[in-house]
């Protein structure tokens, strides 16, 4: 029988032959449904041309289906590509379970950014918020809890152990860990470290990336000719603190770097050198150090982008539960 008017939920349940639930779950939960009735159930609405009602969603959840997210301030284009992949995935998992992500701007500070981040939640724009960049100094998840906001991070709460929250991070210690082991594969015995400036002091990302490099050194029994220096986060920096580095009479023959900027750096300080041979592996596995042939450790983003989504989708059907934190393993990427 052909349908007179437009498609609705009822008419959809009927052409697929399921109960109007399913329809439902198929359009906002689809991990609960099989995947051949989920199939047939998305046939039917690409076929009656059905188009779910927003506001009527919301009227009936009284919720916005929405998750918020900072938009970091460009400061790195190479390092930016993480976060510019961090968010296509959490938009592909949230389309996948009925959210959409809303991009707010970076604000000047914390303070600022939990007053935008309340004024979402209270005004009904946003469910949810995914936090980035933490820190051990940072505030906002502490507000967050204290408020009742529904949120999850991207990185651990370093140093609030004993606050929990829902997180995802990358094991960026098992990442170093892996660069120690295949310049070690190579034979390279003077593994020396590049990192940022305040690595080895409270805990933190880079603190992490550089644990890992010592601890692989030390299982090796080379961690006491450890050798490292330090940069800021940028290319020139980077390549005159190597270039200082490979001055010194015991020069290191490979170089582990806590980002891939601070890699393409150590590679420009080796090549404008005639007669070093310097190996370096960078973290990120950006397309830069392709370029450049350099191993890099890759860090599974869209993994973590849909993990963050599923702790939160169940935060909100069980606001109660137990915090959650993911540790997921990187990879190392060989140049081909």
């Amino acid at each position: 029988m052909a349908e007179t008017g437009p498609a609705t939920l009822d008419s959809v349940a009927a052409r697929a032959g399921v109960s109007r639930q399913t329809v439902s779950n198929v359009l906002r939960h689809p991990s609960r449904v099989a995947a051949p009735t989920r199939e047939r159930v998305l046939d039917a609405i690409r076929e009656s041309g059905y188009r779910p009602s927003l506001p009527a969603r919301q009227l009936a959840t009284r919720r916005a289906h929405a998750i918020a997210v900072r938009a970091e301030r460009q400061q790195d284009g190479i390092s930016g590509l993480v976060l510019d992949a961090f968010y296509h995935g959490l938009a592909e998992a949230g389309q996948d379970n009925g959210l959409r992500v809303l991009l707010y701007a970076q604000p000047e500070d914390e303070a600022a950014e939990v007053a935008l981040i309340d004024e979402l939640v209270l005004t009904g724009a946003a469910d949810a918020v995914v936090l980035t960049a933490t820190s051990a100094d940072d505030e906002r998840p502490a507000h967050l809890r204290a408020n009742g906001t529904t949120f999850c991070a991207f990185g651990r709460p370093w140093g609030h152990d004993d606050e929990p929250h829902d997180w995802v991070d990358v094991d960026g210690a098992v990442g170093t860990g892996l660069a120690v082991q295949h310049l070690l594969d190579l034979g390279r015995r003077r593994i020396a470290y590049l990192g940022w400036p305040d690595d080895g002091g409270a805990p933190s990302t880079g603190t992490d990336r550089r644990r890992g490099w010592l601890d692989a050194l030390t299982a090796a029994g080379l961690g006491g000719a450890a050798v490292e220096t330090r940069s800021v986060n940028d290319a020139a920096a980077a390549q005159a603190a190597v270039a200082a580095l490979l001055d010194a009479p015991d020069a290191p023959d490979a170089l582990v770097c806590a980002s891939d900027t601070l890699a393409l750096g150590a590679h420009r300080a080796a090549t404008a050198r005639d007669g070093d041979r310097l190996t370096v592996v960078g973290f990120d596995a950006t397309p830069v150090a392709a370029a450049l042939g350099l191993a890099s450790v890759a860090q599974p983003i869209d993994q973590v982008a849909h993990l963050c989504i599923d702790l939160l989708t169940g935060r909100l059907e069980a606001p109660d539960g137990p915090a959650q934190g993911l540790l997921v393993p990187p990879v190392l990427s060989l140049p081909t």
